[in-house]
């Protein structure tokens, strides 16, 4: 575990060692490749289990990691030539015979070299709005439904800031017991990191409450200067049709333009999320899962979607 806390050479939030620390107990290490002294790729990375095996993979909460690459100066096809060798060389750190697991930031176009190092690769996708230096013009670019909405439930509710990070638990476990589903994340890990964010000013957790102070829906966000993403958060089963995840949803994206550059929906493969966050009209993004898995894990890799779809479980 590296010591630096917070340090430059980053894709995203989500590469932040203070980040790092706090979702996984600081039980993570880094693979770097150096020029001399000169540090120019970094991949952070967590080993866990999967199944009884052994596998790097994502923590807890954290949507992409690296490699982060240092800029690379020049005319573009040398650049390229570069990156290969730089991607070559840090692949060749990872362990051998590990597992692998991983979602890489939208930083990482040049994919191929994972594939001649015996990776499996696959897009996932998420929704960004690029530019927020006019939200008016962003608000008036959202389907007309999804401001219908915001415009409704800004009559009827209010947005507060709890100084608790409870409420938002409690939504969560209501929204995944609607799905038939157990919270995948415990209370004290939410906490920790919530604790860990608001120390390092890289985070807003709204809520919308209604005239009996009833929570209707919470949002939370975290962001750096280039990107405030929503990480999660979820609407009370009972009041889905109040359009308080729309409006926080659009709270969130005024906000963000006070603080960074874009805002990124972090995407979901479940169609009606995928369907809501589209109507906020914002650009396609693609993130790159790569893995390299032994033939246990892979089976069960493979035979989990389709399980979900027999069983009526949304992927």
């Amino acid at each position: 575990m590296p010591n630096n806390d917070t340090i430059s050479e980053v894709n995203s939030i989500f590469e932040q060692p203070w980040w790092w620390n706090a979702v996984t107990n600081q039980n993570w290490d880094v693979i770097e490749v150096k020029n001399g002294n000169e540090l120019i790729a970094r991949l952070p990375y967590y080993i866990t289990k999967r199944l009884g095996q052994n596998i790097i993979t994502l923590p807890p909460l954290t949507q992409t990691t690296g490699p982060w690459i240092k800029p690379l100066i020049g005319k573009p096809v040398n650049n390229l030539a570069r990156r290969k060798e730089i991607l070559d060389e840090l692949i060749e750190k990872i362990p051998k015979k590990m597992n692998i697991d991983l979602y890489l930031n939208s930083e990482n176009f040049y994919i191929l070299p994972f594939r001649w190092h015996g990776f499996k690769y696959e897009p996932t996708f998420s929704y960004r709005i690029k530019a927020l230096n006019d939200v008016n013009t962003i608000f008036s670019c959202f389907r007309d439904k999804t401001r219908n909405e915001i415009r409704k439930a800004e009559k009827l509710l209010s947005i507060t800031e709890p100084s608790s990070i409870d409420v938002l638990c409690d939504i969560q476990d209501k929204t995944f017991k609607r799905q038939n589903r157990i919270n995948p994340y415990p209370k004290d890990l939410v906490s920790k990191l919530d604790e860990s964010c608001c120390t390092h000013n890289a985070r807003k957790f709204l809520t919308a409450i209604d005239a009996k102070g009833v929570v209707h829906a919470a949002a939370y966000f975290v962001y750096d200067t280039n990107v405030c993403y929503y990480l999660m958060g979820g609407a009370d089963p009972e009041f889905r049709s109040s359009g308080a995840q729309s409006l926080l949803l659009w709270e969130g994206i005024k906000f963000a333009a006070t603080v960074s550059k874009q805002f990124d929906f972090e995407g979901s493969n479940v169609e009606d999320i995928e369907r809501a966050f589209r109507s906020f009209s914002a650009d396609f993004v693609i993130n790159y899962r790569i893995t390299r898995l032994n033939p246990l894990l892979s089976f069960a890799d493979y035979i989990k979607p389709k399980i979900k779809h027999i069983i009526g479980y949304k992927i």
